[in-house]
C-alpha cells in the first residue's frame, strides 16, 4: 500500500539515520509518506559540544540543516515540538494544536537534562546539553576574565574565576579539560593580574571512578590528567542541594563555585516518559528485538518504535544499551532497514548491536580511545577521536570545516572574543556585582564563605 504515513519523531542521530536510509532507497520514498519533526531545524553533533564550549570548533560547523536534508532525500520536514502522542488514535499532537496522523511511529526525541529532584539545582546550575548551552558557556567564561582582571582582591578573583562541574562522565570530564586548557593557555596570558591560582575548576562524581562506562585504568587516566591540570577531583561526592554558587555534599561539605555546571545525566523528555508503555528504571521505553515499544504487559506495540535515548534496548546481562550517540545510531540505521525492507516485501531482522569502543576527549593535547578493544591514550588517542568524528559527521563540508578547525586548533589559540550581550550569560545579580570590595557573608549561612 503506497503512501503509508511514516512519523519520525527527532532529528538527533537516531531519527535522522531513519530518515536517510528511507530517503535513500527509491522504493522506501514511494512506499511511506514520510514526515520527519523535530523542535529545531537542526542536526546537532553532540559529542563536539565541549569543543565548541572553548572556541575549539566553530558553532556552526557541528550543525546540519535537516530541511535541506530531507529536500535531498524527497521527504518532508517540519519545524514543530511535539506536545503529546496518542497511541490508541494514532495520532501526534504539536505545538499550535496541529496534529498528525501515522501508521507508522518512530519516536527518537532524545534526552532532557535529569537534576534528580535535587533541591536548587534547576535554579542554580548551568546545563550543558544544547549548542546554546556551548556557546553561552564561552561567553560567561570570557566576560568572566574581564570582570576578574578589574577586581581589586585576589579574594574576588578567585571567585569569579571558580567552577564547579557536577557530573564525572564522559561530558563532565570534556568540559573540565577543555575549560581549564583554555583559561589556562588561551585567556590567562592575555591578563596581566590574573594567576593561574586564581583560577580553579572541580568535578564533582557521585561514583567511585570517573567515567565509569570506561575501562577502569582509563578512568585512572583521565583523573590523573585532569589533577596534573589544575582540575580538582571529587569521587564519592553526590549533591544533596545546589544553593546560589555553592554545591552541598552528602557528607556535610561544600563546593563552592561562581559557576555551576550540571552533566550529570539526562532522561527521556515527558512526552516519552508519561506514555502507556513499559518503561525502565530511567524513564526510557522498553523495546523487543526488533525495537518496537512494549506495552505494560511486555507485548510489542506494531508499528511503534522507540529507539535512541528514548529506547531501553536489553545488552543481554540483565541490562540496557548505554545512552551514547553510537548506540542510536545504530538503532536508527536498524529501524531504516526494516522500513526499507517492509517497502521491499522482505521479513524484518532482529536488532544486534556491538560496541566499537569509547572516545573521551582531553583537549587538543591527550584523548583516551577504546577501539574494538584496543585502548589508545595519548596524543595518538587524540588524533584517532578527531579521524572518529571527522568521518561521522554529516556531510562533507562539515567534515571540511571541523577537520580545518581541528588544524587550525593545533597551530593557533582560542579565540577569546566575547560577541553576547551581557545580559545574555550574567543574571541580575551577576551584573550589578560590585568588583570594588569584598562581598558580603550571608548572615543566614554563616558557615559558608561568599562564592
Amino acid at each position: 500500500m503506497a503512501g503509508r504515513r511514516l512519523l519520525i519523531l527527532g532529528g538527533g542521530f537516531g531519527g535522522l539515520d531513519v530518515a536517510r536510509a528511507v530517503g535513500r532507497s527509491r522504493a522506501a520514498r514511494e512506499y511511506w509518506d514520510t514526515l520527519l519533526v523535530d523542535k529545531e531545524n537542526f542536526f546537532q553533533f553532540n559529542p563536539l559540544l565541549p569543543a565548541v564550549a572553548v572556541g575549539a570548533v566553530e558553532t556552526r560547523h557541528i550543525v546540519y540543516p535537516l530541511r535541506a536534508m530531507a529536500q535531498h532525500r524527497h521527504i518532508r520536514f517540519q519545524k514543530n515540538k511535539v506536545m503529546a502522542i496518542d497511541l490508541a488514535r494514532r495520532e501526534v499532537r504539536l505545538h499550535n494544536d496541529l496534529v498528525e496522523r501515522f501508521e507508522v511511529l518512530v519516536v527518537a526525541v532524545g534526552s532532557e537534562t535529569n537534576y534528580y529532584d535535587i533541591p536548587g539545582a534547576v535554579e542554580h546550575t548551568r546545563p550543558f546539553k544544547t549548542i546554546v548551552d556551548a556557546m553561552t558557556l564561552r561567553a560567561r567564561v570570557v566576560e568572566l576574565f574581564e570582570m576578574a582582571e578589574q577586581a581589586e582582591t585576589r579574594d574576588q578573583r578567585r571567585r569569579l574565576l571558580s567552577f564547579v562541574v557536577v557530573g564525572g562522565g564522559v561530558t563532565g570530564v570534556e568540559v573540565a579539560a577543555e575549560l581549564m586548557e583554555m583559561a589556562r593557555e588561551t585567556l590567562l596570558p592575555k591578563y596581566g593580574s590574573l594567576h593561574r591560582s586564581d583560577v580553579s575548576v572541580t568535578v564533582l562524581e557521585a561514583g567511585d571512578r570517573l567515567v565509569n562506562t570506561a575501562r577502569p585504568a582509563h578512568s585512572a587516566y583521565v583523573q590523573r590528567f585532569l589533577e596534573r591540570r589544575g582540575v580538582q577531583v571529587r569521587l564519592q561526592a553526590p549533591v544533596v542541594r545546589v544553593d546560589p554558587r555553592c554545591v552541598r555534599l552528602a557528607d556535610g561539605s561544600v563546593a563552592e563555585g561562581f559557576t555551576l555546571i550540571w552533566t550529570a545525566g539526562v532522561r527521556p523528555p515527558q512526552v516519552v516518559r508519561g506514555l502507556p508503555l513499559a518503561h525502565a528504571d530511567d524513564g526510557r521505553v522498553r523495546v523487543d528485538p526488533r525495537l518496537r515499544a512494549l506495552d505494560p504487559d511486555g507485548r510489542p506495540v506494531e508499528d511503534v518504535f522507540v529507539i535512541g535515548d528514548c529506547g531501553a534496548v536489553a545488552d543481554g546481562r540483565g541490562g540496557y544499551l548505554p545512552r551514547l550517540a553510537q548506540v542510536a545510531v545504530a538503532t536508527g540505521r536498524h529501524v531504516g532497514q526494516e522500513l526499507v525492507a517492509r517497502a521491499r516485501a522482505r521479513a524484518p531482522a532482529r536488532f544486534g548491536y556491538k560496541g566499537k569502543g569509547y572516545i573521551i576527549s582531553l583537549g587538543k593535547h591527550s584523548s583516551v580511545v577504546e577501539l574494538m578493544g584496543v585502548p589508545f591514550s595519548g596524543r595518538l588517542a587524540w588524533l584517532l577521536w578527531a579521524a572518529y568524528y571527522l568521518i561521522t559527521m554529516v556531510g562533507f563540508r562539515k567534515q571540511l570545516e571541523v577537520g580545518l578547525d581541528h588544524l587550525t586548533h593545533l597551530l593557533f589559540e582560542h579565540d577569546s572574543s566575547q560577541i553576547l550581550n551581557r545580559r545574555q550569560i550574567l543574571s541580575d545579580e551577576e551584573l550589578n556585582l560590585s568588583l570594588g570590595a569584598p562581598e558580603p557573608r550571608s548572615a543566614e549561612d554563616p558557615d559558608r564563605g561568599a562564592a
